[in-house]
C-alpha cells in the first residue's frame, strides 16, 4: 500500500499551554555533585530541561486532566548503551481480562485512585557515556536532552506494549488464554487486524510472526482508529526488527519506515533518531498524538481536530473495577527503554 501523507493540523497551540494540569513531580535522587543534582548551573539546567519535557506532555493532555504523577529520578545511570528510561509501576490488583492494565502513571492521570503510595514510576539517565545539551545551542557531540526526555516520559504515562517477546502478557499468561493486557496493547495488530482479541486471549502463531517480521506490513502495526485516521487512514508500523530487541521492539514506531523519506516524516516515538547529535525533534507528530488518543487521552485537545474514527469509540479502557488478584498481578513491572542513537 502506498502511504498517504500524514493528516496535518495544527499542533503549535500546545507547545507553549497555558494551563497544565497534569504536575510531574520529580523526586532528584542523586548525591549533591552528581546527576541531576550536580553543582552550579549543570545541575539546574538539567533539573529544569526535565521538568520543561514534562511540562509539554502536561500541555497536550490539556486541562481536563488533573493529576500530580511522582516520578523518582536518578541520574548516576553508567551503561553505554543506553541513554535514559522512564517507566511507570504497576501496583493496581488484577482488573480482569481485557486492556484494563495500566499503570500507576496513567491510572492517575485518567482520574483512578492512586494505587500505591510513593512514587508512581522512575527516570534513569546516563549523564556518564553521553553528552546532554538541555539549551537550543548545540556543540559537536551534544545530544538532545529535551528531545530523549519527551521521548521517556511519553513510556511512562502509557505509550508501551506489556507484550513479551515470547507472547506471555504481564501477569504470566501464555498465548492462547486469556490476560490482561496495557491499552496499549489493544491496538497491536498485524495485517489481518488485532492480535489480542477483546477477550484477551493474543494468537501466538500471529505475534511470532509479526513481532519479529520487519519493517512495513510484514510487522508489528498500531490499528487505533484515531491513529489511523492521522495517518490518512494508512496503517501505523511499530518498530519490529527480525531479532527482538528487549527495550524497544513492539514499543516504537519503526524508524526504518518513518525516517523523513518515501513521504513520511521522523516521529518522537520511533525506536532510534536518525540524529547521533544536535538539535532534534521536540514535539508530537499526528500519528503520535492520535495514538495517545487511542489508548485512553481521548479529553487532549488534539483529539477534537483528527478525523472522527467511523469504525468504533475505544476511550472508557479503564472504567472496569477491580476483580481480585491474579499470581503476579502486585509485581512491579517497569518498561525499560533504550532509544537507540544512529
Amino acid at each position: 500500500m502506498t502511504r498517504a501523507p500524514i493528516v496535518a493540523f495544527i499542533v503549535a497551540c500546545l507547545v507553549s499551554p497555558t494551563t497544565a494540569d497534569v504536575i510531574f513531580d520529580f523526586n532528584f535522587t542523586d548525591p549533591i555533585g552528581v546527576g541531576f543534582n550536580a553543582n552550579g548551573q549543570t545541575g539546574v539546567d538539567r533539573r529544569a530541561a526535565l521538568s520543561q519535557a514534562g511540562a509539554y506532555i502536561s500541555g497536550v493532555l490539556g486541562p481536563a486532566y488533573t493529576a500530580t504523577i511522582q516520578l523518582d529520578v536518578n541520574g548516576s545511570q553508567t551503561n553505554d548503551t543506553t541513554l535514559a528510561s522512564a517507566a511507570s509501576n504497576f501496583n493496581s490488583s488484577f482488573p480482569g481480562n481485557g486492556f484494563d492494565s495500566a499503570g500507576d502513571v496513567q491510572r492517575k492521570i485518567l482520574g483512578n485512585p492512586d494505587p500505591s503510595p510513593g512514587a508512581d514510576g522512575v527516570v534513569d539517565w546516563n549523564f556518564e557515556d553521553f553528552v546532554w545539551q538541555t539549551g537550543n545551542v548545540f556543540q559537536p557531540g551534544e545530544i538532545d536532552f529535551l528531545n530523549t526526555a519527551i521521548h521517556e516520559l511519553t513510556h511512562a504515562i502509557g505509550f508501551a506494549s506489556d507484550i513479551a517477546q515470547n507472547g506471555n502478557s504481564g501477569f504470566g499468561d501464555t498465548p492462547g488464554n486469556p490476560s490482561a493486557w496495557s491499552p496499549f496493547d489493544q491496538f497491536v495488530a498485524d495485517a489481518m487486524g488485532s492480535i489480542i482479541d477483546s477477550n484477551g486471549v493474543l494468537d501466538g502463531a500471529r505475534w511470532n510472526a509479526a513481532s519479529i517480521g520487519g519493517a512495513g506490513a510484514g510487522g508489528l502495526q498500531f490499528n487505533g482508529p484515531f491513529a489511523v485516521a492521522a495517518n490518512g487512514g494508512n496503517p501505523v508500523y511499530l518498530y519490529s526488527p527480525t531479532t527482538w530487541s528487549p527495550g524497544s521492539s513492539g514499543s516504537h514506531l519503526d524508524t526504518d519506515v518513518y525516517n523523513g523519506t518515501g513521504g513520511t516524516i521522523e516521529n518522537m516515538m520511533n525506536h532510534a533518531s536518525t540524529l547521533s547529535e544536535g538539535l532534534d525533534i521536540r514535539e508530537y507528530t499526528a500519528i503520535e498524538l492520535g495514538m495517545l488518543c487511542d489508548i485512553g487521552y481521548n479529553q487532549a485537545p488534539a483529539c477534537a481536530a483528527i478525523p472522527e474514527p467511523s469504525a468504533f469509540w475505544c476511550f472508557g479502557i479503564l472504567a472496569a473495577g477491580v476483580v481480585g488478584w491474579k499470581r503476579l498481578a502486585s509485581l512491579r513491572r517497569f518498561h525499560i527503554d533504550m532509544k537507540a542513537k544512529f
